[in-house]
């Protein structure tokens, strides 16, 4: 017996009566949209044309209104770009028909993809002020600068040249 969550369901188990691998998919595609908007699923105290957050938030992303829907703990002028495709995922997520989604692996990989973007961010360029004071005109900038004994591509470290130390 299929139990489920409304709001979360897929549209099409309720004109079939099936769920398949792609219903998983638009329920994560509704968890994504809660998490970027701060908002529940499904609430009754919002005007009519947004009680349910998939067709407030599909329409807001397709309007370019995303700064009225994502939740301000989570936008910032920093990430603006990935939450952008993090809401471009969840909406294709959420799409009506099943055969129009994306599979929930292909949805991992630009997820994962998304993550990786974000988080491998160069110390050195993030800091460069600081590390200047600190370090002197010895280090290395991700695009390219190369004062220094070198680059760690691998490690995403500066090789600074400290022979000259104590």
């Amino acid at each position: 017996m299929v139990q489920g969550t409304l709001g979360y369901l897929d549209p099409e188990y309720y004109t079939t009566g099936l769920l398949n691998e792609k219903s998983d998919v638009y329920s994560f595609g509704v968890v994504l949209m809660e998490l970027l908007s701060g908002q529940k699923a499904l609430c009754f105290e919002r005007p009519q044309a947004s009680k349910h957050l998939v067709s407030y938030f599909v329409s807001a992303t397709e309007e370019n209104r995303l700064h009225e829907i994502i939740d301000d703990q989570v936008l910032n002028e920093d990430n603006l770009k990935e939450i952008q495709e993090a809401a471009r995922i969840a909406a294709e997520c959420t799409r009506l028909m099943g055969k129009e989604r994306p599979r929930m692996k292909e949805v991992a990989v630009e997820l994962e993809t998304l993550s990786v973007k974000t988080t491998k961010h160069n110390w050195s360029d993030q800091y460069r002020e600081e590390n200047l004071h600190l370090l002197g005109s010895n280090i290395v900038s991700s695009q390219g600068d190369t004062n220094s004994r070198g680059y760690d591509s691998v490690k995403n470290v500066a090789l600074l040249d400290i022979e000259a130390g104590r």
